[in-house]
């Protein structure tokens, strides 16, 4: 009798204290989720106290438009690449971090710092820097040197952005790879050394193998936050110049809010919510089925 008295009591407190949190997700998430796929199906400014039902017209339109699919090839270009470089450096990261010294916990937090600043303010920050009257222009002014338009000319801009993306992320995905080498067992590369294994042979078969789940982690994290690039683009540039570095979530915001077409925007979401989840899923399938090829 005891016994079911505690567990009644233990359930009813693991409700009260998932029930906030499973309300607000329900609320602001599930609801917005269901409330813009319905807009979608209108033609409607946010405005008007009627709403015109029009259909798939909206999804229609949207392939159809040059600005979006643009939007979209901007939005993939940060996605592929700035996972892949932000992949690349933050296993360079974790493996020298992974090394005990003095100045390891230093690099550590240095590292993983940019990861704690809002992105609005990375964006400022860097927007005092890297303007044309900024403060990098105004030393290579004093130094005899050119400027340069980073946020200004479209061959640069892109890379300006995606470099100061990378910047920010990197040490979120570097503790993620120092929490896979840490859980590595130093037996297995005391085993190599015996056996004669060099570098990159430990790397191959025993760092490269048992960073998997970590890899599939990172991967998935940083390709679906690329695919929602927002606050540093809407800072920089605003998706200029001319729609160069509009990222589709700045284009949803131009639509919606700057031209009153909540229900075209609306239908967009819904396609970028679509196409990242399944991208999501496949991703994570792929790389699960990856890890089991290599650990197994």
């Amino acid at each position: 009798m005891n016994r079911k008295k505690i567990l009644t009591k233990t359930k009813l407190q693991h409700f009260v204290l998932f029930f906030p949190g499973f309300l607000v997700f329900v609320g602001l998430i599930v609801f917005s989720i269901f409330l813009t796929l319905y807009y979608s199906f209108f033609d409607w400014d946010g405005l008007k106290r009627t709403m015109d039902y029009v259909g798939l017209t909206n999804y229609a339109r949207a392939l159809k438009n040059t600005a979006f699919m643009m939007s979209l090839r901007v939005t993939f270009f940060y996605a592929i690449f700035g996972t892949l470089i932000t992949t690349v450096v933050a296993l360079f990261l974790s493996t020298f971090l992974n090394k005990r010294n003095s100045l390891t916990y230093f690099y550590r937090s240095a590292f993983f710092f940019p990861q704690l600043i809002s992105l609005v303010a990375v964006g400022f920050i860097f927007k005092a820097l890297l303007s044309y009257i900024g403060i990098v222009n105004t030393l290579l002014e004093s130094s005899g040197l050119n400027k340069i338009n980073f946020l200004a000319d479209p061959a640069l801009a892109q890379w300006t952005i995606l470099g100061i993306s990378v910047w920010q992320t990197t040490g979120f995905a570097t503790v993620l790879y120092l929490a896979g080498l840490q859980a590595i067992p130093p037996e297995l590369y005391d085993s190599a050394k015996i056996d004669g294994a060099n570098a990159w042979k430990k790397f191959r078969y025993i760092t490269f193998p048992w960073l998997a789940p970590s890899f599939t982690a990172v991967t998935v994290f940083l390709f679906t936050g690329y695919m929602r690039i927002f606050d540093i683009i809407y800072v920089l540039t605003g998706g200029g110049p001319a729609g160069r570095t509009e990222s589709v979530a700045i284009h949803i915001i131009k639509i919606g809010f700057n031209q009153f077409r909540i229900s075209y925007a609306s239908a967009i979401a819904m396609y970028m919510l679509v196409l990242v989840s399944v991208i999501s899923l496949v991703l994570t399938s792929v790389l699960r089925r990856r890890e089991n090829n290599l650990i197994s």
